[in-house]
């Protein structure tokens, strides 16, 4: 898990927060096994992001 956190967003309407390790060209998301978040890689393979999905609800 990355150690530095690059940006933070809550979106309020759909209630999802998402956290930002790195800035990177592309990335694709991994839904975690549970379905409550996504877990986006960079081009590296390398965490670069985590959305949790609907976070008010945990």
């Amino acid at each position: 898990m990355p150690r530095k956190v690059t940006t933070i967003d809550y979106g309020d309407d759909v209630g999802d927060l998402f956290i930002r390790f790195k800035h990177a060209k592309t990335t694709h998301g991994e839904p975690t096994k549970d379905g409550k978040a996504i877990i986006h890689y960079d081009e590296k393979g390398e965490i670069a992001a985590i959305e949790i999905l609907n976070i008010t609800s945990i």
